[in-house]
């Protein structure tokens, strides 16, 4: 897993997607997750703590990621 410690909040990759925040799952372990948005489709989703660079979105890029309801 590589650490995105060097993507700040607003940064965009070249898919489209930017982070809106980095956040922590509901679980009892509490992952380190990242909250991102699509530019192309408004789709706002959550990430594993992943390669951000490689980040696509679940509903138009078919990317990995939990939609937000």
């Amino acid at each position: 897993m590589s650490a995105n410690y060097h993507v700040a909040e607003g940064d965009q990759n070249a898919l489209g997607q930017y982070l809106v925040a980095r956040t922590t799952s509901c679980s009892i372990d509490r992952r380190p997750q990242l909250k991102i948005a699509c530019i192309h489709c408004g789709t706002e989703y959550v990430a594993a703590e992943v390669n951000f660079h490689n980040c696509k979105c679940p509903a138009c890029q078919g990317g990995n990621g939990h939609h937000l309801i």
